[in-house]
């Protein structure tokens, strides 16, 4: 539809209009949140439009403890907060008297359920992962702790439905399983990190960005310990975001100067499942494929785990 929604550090999301040919139009939002119409009392850390057919809906995560869903009408944004993110693991103060003294937790990242949009997680200040829902916002589904420091990004697997990602401050990327409240695994990237994304050719595959320089990326499939790549990109600046074109075998890296960097994937690192002779090679079957290839390392990882435990 050509709309690009942003949200901004003193609060305010805006969304501007990427279609209109008049460049001086173009450059200034065609709507703004104010104070009056729910704007953020602290920064926007992401936000992300909504997968409802039909509709034009972006939700927004801010360290305010609020996560605010604003939609495009002809003439106004209208917003609603969806949750606050209280310290407590329940929001219904009658239920919780202190939590209200507590005071809410920061939000700082958003990543919603390929299976449901109602369902959501987010990260933290504190190093908390909240499994939270759309319609039952009085309560967590889930609380998942691991991380010590600010959660930076949580990622759900583009395959399987029950695996995300998250990355964060205390040099750490985790990979989850939903169903588990411990990590699955966990890797020490030895610095900040920024930000983390899964590839949308692999199920296994995914690229974290570090506040020293560098580009990793994983294939889990091929070395669950180490990455397949390792490569610092810039100097005297932070990588602070990182995402996959959908189509070709291409990273785009930000950094905190604000350049935004185009790295082309070596062959190594772009390889999908192939079906073995005679099977078909559809995109549902390769789906499938997918889904099993992660299966396996999920099983792996769990019985590892229970011969560590016992």
């Amino acid at each position: 539809c050509g709309l690009l929604a942003c949200g901004l550090y003193d609060g305010t999301v805006c969304v501007f209009d990427l279609h209109q040919k008049n460049a001086e139009k173009r450059q200034r939002p065609l709507f703004q949140s104010t104070v009056k119409t729910g704007k953020h009392t602290d920064p926007v850390w992401e936000v992300k439009w909504s997968r409802e057919p039909g509709m034009l809906q972006f939700f927004s995560i801010s360290t305010d403890g609020r996560v605010t869903a604003w939609t495009v009408a002809k003439s106004e944004l209208t917003f609603t907060d969806v949750m606050k993110l209280t310290m407590s693991d329940t929001a219904d103060k009658k239920e919780d008297p202190e939590a209200a003294l507590i005071g809410l937790s920061g939000g700082t990242c958003i990543g919603f359920s390929p299976m449901s949009e109602n369902i959501f997680v987010v990260g933290t200040q504190e190093g908390l992962v909240r499994r939270c829902s759309k319609a039952y916002n009085a309560h967590y589904l889930d609380t998942y702790e691991g991380h010590s420091m600010a959660v930076y990004a949580v990622r759900w697997n583009h395959f399987h439905p029950d695996i995300f990602i998250t990355c964060s401050a205390d040099w750490t990327v985790k990979v989850w399983l939903k169903s588990s409240h411990r990590p699955l695994m966990t890797f020490d990237l030895g610095d900040a990190v920024g930000d983390v994304v899964w590839a949308p050719y692999s199920s296994t595959v995914f690229a974290a960005v570090t506040t020293n320089g560098k580009v990793l990326v994983y294939d889990l499939n091929k070395n669950k310990n180490e990455p397949l790549c390792t490569q610092g990109v810039v100097k005297n600046a932070k990588l602070t975001h990182v995402t996959f074109n959908p189509k070709d075998p291409v990273l785009l890296v930000g950094d905190s100067r604000g350049t935004v960097l185009s790295l082309k994937l070596s062959p190594n690192l772009r390889q999908v499942c192939k079906p073995e002779k005679g099977q078909p090679d559809d995109p549902a079957s390769i789906r499938k494929l997918e889904v099993e290839k992660l299966n396996r390392l999920v099983e792996i990882t769990l019985k590892d785990r229970e011969l560590l435990d016992s």
